[in-house]
């Protein structure tokens, strides 16, 4: 499969399934991908924007919010995005 029909097929999961969040072994396991392409399609996705990352999970960054309230407390999670 190439590239952007993988990437293509990734997004279109997380689209489906707004709230997924899936660590890499966890996607890699779903669209049966070796560890290098796994992780060069998570980083391509969320170095668009369209993914974003917290600690060493992967969540749509476009989801919709959550209709309940969040916690106010960090509790020492990371978030990553993109920088575009």
């Amino acid at each position: 499969m190439s590239q952007a029909r993988l990437l293509a097929q990734i997004r279109r999961e997380f689209q489906e399934h707004p709230g997924i969040a899936l660590t890499l072994p966890q996607a890699r396991c779903l669209w049966s991908l070796d560890e290098r392409a796994g992780t060069e399609a998570l980083n391509a996705l969320l170095a668009e924007g369209f993914l974003q990352r917290i600690d060493d999970v992967y969540l749509w960054a476009a989801a919709p919010v959550p209709s309940f309230r969040p916690r106010t407390t960090n509790r020492g999670l990371t978030v990553v995005r993109s920088r575009a």
